[in-house]
């Protein structure tokens, strides 16, 4: 497909081309233009990019992505993360990362990504400004973010915590049989503690309940650490579906029974 371009349009892509940038922001655009000495307004510009296919959409205001002449014409990448990508270019200082399914697939540990990517933000204000193509949540991590597929997300510790602190966030927990036991078996038990410690003795009855089949090294470690409450519930107080006297957790919302899983250290 052509793509016709201007002089002025010419100098800009030359730039783009060269840097290949998958995603350009109206900061980054404004540069490129002082730089080429172009007076455009940058909103101008990218409005003119967009229309001939160089620029497309995101789910970000002021974030496109890139479509080089490679691609022959106004094509997307498909990358799945490429709502959180651009939320990360229009705010580079966020506080989040990937977490459940998104992030084991991040890791290599799940065969796909979920239609809506998980993300885990530290405070609401940031989780309630991340685009509706992202299925974001209040976490934050004792262990930090690290940078997977390019972006930041959860470590497998942190979002085996993630899932015990706040269950009722996970959308599928039958899915997540396809990618949990290759989380679990990336999963350190000094690290475990680390991002537990801190946090209240429900969350360490649900990991240490959700672990035992996966991790018993790992579970009997979260049993000595500390006095477990009385009862811990396991989702919503809906009718139990199994109870579990070792962790005194009633379970009213795996589909599985965390006790039959077979061990993967």
């Amino acid at each position: 497909m052509a793509r016709g371009i201007s002089p002025s349009e010419a100098v800009v892509l030359e730039r783009l081309e060269l840097e290949r940038p998958s995603l350009v922001t109206t900061d980054g655009l404004a540069g490129l233009l002082r730089e080429a000495g172009i007076g455009t307004l940058p909103r101008v510009f990218a409005a003119r990019l967009r229309r001939k296919g160089w620029l497309l959409a995101t789910p970000q205001p002021g974030v496109w992505e890139f479509a080089p002449a490679a691609v022959a014409g106004p094509y997307s990448s498909a990358d799945p993360l490429l709502g959180f990508r651009s939320f990360l270019a229009r705010h580079p200082g966020a506080a989040c990362g990937l977490t459940f399914q998104a992030a084991a697939w991040a890791h290599g540990l799940a065969d796909r990504a979920p239609a809506r990517p998980e993300v885990a933000a530290v405070d609401a204000g940031t989780a309630r400004r991340l685009p509706s193509v992202l299925n974001g949540s209040v976490f934050v991590p004792v262990l930090g973010y690290v940078q997977a597929r390019d972006v930041p997300a959860l470590r497998p510790e942190s979002v085996i915590v993630h899932m015990c602190a706040k269950p009722m966030s996970v959308r599928s927990w039958a899915s997540t049989l396809e990618w949990l036991p290759d989380l679990a078996a990336e999963t350190s038990g000094d690290d475990i503690l680390l991002e537990v410690a801190s946090r209240p003795a429900s969350v360490w009855a649900r990991a240490g309940y959700l672990l035992q089949g996966l991790r018993p090294d790992i579970a009997a470690r979260i049993a000595e650490g500390r006095a477990l409450p009385a009862r811990t519930w396991f989702g919503s107080r809906n009718p139990v579906l199994r109870h579990d006297a070792s962790w005194q957790v009633a379970d009213a919302l795996l589909p599985f029974d965390p006790r039959t899983l077979e061990a993967v250290s």
